[in-house]
């Protein structure tokens, strides 16, 4: 009777052994999506949303409003967003645009700028990287 119990037990512990293989490989596959999605929306948190807030303040979309009364030609503006709205290139000149909209006044760091650009302290700087 010892004789057939043995083989009985023993073919119920390699069951067992691949059972467990078998368990710890889903565990791993199904561990793995989960740390991928995770992955994937701290990724967004992180590197899209603060994007989004700081381009968001006024896309093109937005603007296009203004320029249906904006006294220069709207192909040449090129969209900064801050701490100036933009910058427009006419052929003769090159200006520094904000948008004023309602009760809107300018920050610090736009009066400063502004300052700078009246006096004059504007230069060219070009760097090259090898």
């Amino acid at each position: 009777m010892g004789k057939r119990i043995q083989p009985l037990l023993v073919s119920l512990l390699r069951e067992e052994e691949t059972m467990d293989s078998l368990m710890t490989v889903w565990v791993f596959f199904i561990g793995s999506i989960i740390g991928v999605i995770v992955g994937v929306a701290l990724s967004y948190r992180t590197a899209i949303t603060p994007l989004h807030q700081r381009i968001g303040k006024l896309t093109s979309q937005q603007y296009h409003a203004f320029m249906k009364q904006y006294p220069y030609n709207p192909d040449n503006f090129r969209y900064l967003g801050d701490p100036i709205d933009g910058i427009q290139f006419e052929e003769d000149k090159i200006l520094f645009v904000w948008f004023k909209t309602r009760k809107t006044n300018r920050t610090p760091e736009q009066d400063h700028i502004k300052s700078l650009l009246e006096n004059g302290n504007v230069s060219w700087f070009e760097w090259s990287t090898k």
